[in-house]
């Protein structure tokens, strides 16, 4: 694997790049090249570099695709909280960039970047880190340099990578490396490519099936634990390699048959049915996802390896579920003395196949600490008539009495307040979160926010008290959108992270801790077990398949 800057491709009109890759072609390589940008792959630096890969042999590759949105980190997770005055720029060079940045109310934290022309540019992630930059070069929120290990985090080096070097040395080392995540997924990719390769015995799949396979991992991977998509595609191949039943050149002969096959499979599997909308159902089919082109490779490379897709989409599905029920152990065992929220959410965001239910998880620890909150405080809803509109509720006695507990003996109605979970959210993070019966709807937000996102937040929901519940670092993005698009006055407050981490604290181990705690982690493990059902063993339905039984080279999970 070779790396460069970008603009080798197009240095001296292309002639620099084609005589390196004919170059490693003559030595019997196959050449694959592609300009990856470290944004993509998990870091808040734009770092664009080509990446060249060759192989000895025949060896069919691709390179990995950008990592979802939601796995990404943002610039607040790499900056560090309590930075030394040495880093910290003179008041004049400061004053200086902030009366030639760009845009003022950029919302914090930010890292500028200052071009040759003296513009200064902010952005939620850093400019490309370059060994020999001036001093200043990039600056977070115009106010200080960054530190020893936030150059190391926005490169991607783990938390144990030591510092032993002066600054100026660890400055122009970063700036000389590699973005660590890059690499690695090259690397995975190249490793991959080169297991498929020996373990066939030099008899590669072919390209579309390679694409088709492909297709199927984005699926899986943009997947909750559930997996209702992918185990419908299952569904789809083991029909047509064991029943026959469908004709795979026509979309009509298995799009509705393949929901009720996949259901009758998942209600077994998690004791419950796929309830999204048949529009969110229907897009599995899109040409961006799994259309049916390549439901038809996937059948015939099934069919050839006498199930072995098949094999694959469940031995991921048992692998995630192997994951959550290790999450849900640890839950179980904790008590109010040691359980930390912060490391609870922590875990599924470092758990790749969990990472997709993070927002239900984000949701569920909002609820459990809400509603019992709530109810600790035994608070109660009133309702009354005006004594001016008596006559009113005189003339629509009826409905007073069966719509709000109502009638002209009793004009006042008191109940208990609660907080109510609605769990319709969607891949798409939109839809209403939680809603409390005394006003105020509740969206939980646990994935960066853009405007659009932020527009659906207000615009999706009939309310004028919103309450946000949101990481710390998002707090400034969704003021600063919502006041651009005229809605802040919806807003009723934003709790964040910090928050939700300091009242989890007071409940567990508090002043109140014996008469909340156990009540809080007892609604945890309740609503855990109902999102997410366990598997204590691979279900019969999988068992008779005799998928343990099928030769998967080429389809072992990675």
């Amino acid at each position: 694997m070779l790396e460069n800057v970008r603009n080798l491709v197009s240095h001296d009109k292309g002639n620099t790049f084609r005589i390196i890759r004919s170059h490693l072609e003559s030595l019997g390589y196959k050449v694959y090249a592609k300009v990856l940008n470290a944004l993509d792959f998990g870091v808040p630096q734009k770092r664009e570099r080509i990446i060249i890969v060759g192989f000895i042999d025949n060896v069919l590759f691709t390179f990995p695709e950008p990592v979802p949105l939601a796995e990404r980190k943002s610039l607040s997770d790499v900056l560090e909280r309590d930075v030394d005055e040495k880093y910290y720029v003179k008041d004049r060079i400061r004053e200086s960039r902030l009366m030639r940045l760009k845009d003022p109310d950029y919302p914090r934290p930010y890292i500028s970047h200052e071009n040759m022309a003296g513009s200064i540019t902010p952005h939620h992630y850093s400019s490309c880190l370059r060994a020999g930059a001036s001093a200043n070069y990039i600056l977070i929120n115009d106010e200080r340099r960054p530190t020893e290990r936030e150059m190391l985090r926005l490169q991607g080096f783990p938390e144990d990578f030591k510092v032993v070097v002066p600054y100026g040395k660890l400055k122009h080392q970063t700036g000389n490396s590699v973005a660590v995540p890059v690499i690695k997924a090259v690397a995975s990719r190249m490793i991959q490519a080169l297991k498929n390769y020996d373990k066939s015995d030099n008899v590669l799949m072919e390209k579309d099936v390679l694409l088709a396979k492909e297709a199927l991992d984005n699926i899986i991977r943009k997947s909750r634990v559930h997996l209702y998509k992918p185990i419908q595609i299952g569904e789809i191949l083991y029909h047509a390699r064991v029943h026959g039943d469908i004709d795979l050149d026509d979309l009509e002969s298995y799009r509705n048959a393949s929901k009720r096959w996949r259901d009758m499979v998942t209600q077994v599997l998690l004791g419950r049915t796929c309830s999204s909308s048949a529009r969110f159902q229907d897009d599995l089919f899109n040409e961006n996802a799994v259309p049916p082109r390549i439901i038809k490779i996937l059948a015939e490379e099934n069919n050839r390896t006498g199930g072995a897709v098949e094999a694959y989409i469940y031995s991921r599905f048992t692998n995630k579920h192997t994951q959550l029920a290790s999450a849900l152990a640890r839950l179980n065992r904790s008590t109010r003395e040691n359980f930390d929220v912060k490391s609870f959410i922590d875990g599924f965001w470092n758990e790749p196949g969990l990472k997709r239910s993070l927002d239900k998880v984000y949701e569920i620890v909002v609820y459990a600490l809400f509603s019992t909150l709530v109810e600790a405080l035994r608070l109660k809803v009133e309702v009354s008539v005006d004594a001016s509109r008596i006559d009113v509720l005189r003339e629509f006695g009826d409905f007073a009495e069966k719509i709000m507990c109502l009638n002209i003996e009793t004009p006042v109605h008191s109940h208990a307040a609660r907080v109510y979970r609605v769990g319709v959210t969607n891949a798409a993070d939109r839809g209403l979160d939680m809603y409390s019966n005394w006003g105020p709807a509740i969206q939980i937000k646990h994935l960066s926010l853009d405007e659009e996102l932020a527009e659906s937040i207000v615009s999706g929901i009939a309310s004028d008290r919103i309450v946000i519940v949101c990481k710390d670092a998002e707090k400034g993005v969704i003021l600063s959108l919502l006041t651009q698009i005229g809605w802040k006055s919806r807003i009723q407050s934003i709790v964040t992270e910090r928050d939700l981490i300091e009242w989890y604290d007071m409940a567990l181990r508090g002043r109140y801790a014996d008469s909340l705690g156990d009540i809080l982690l007892e609604k945890m493990r309740s609503e855990m077990s109902r999102e997410f059902p366990s598997l204590d063993d691979v279900p019969d339905i999988i068992k008779s398949r005799g998928y343990d039984d099928i030769d998967m080279t080429g389809w072992t999970p990675a």
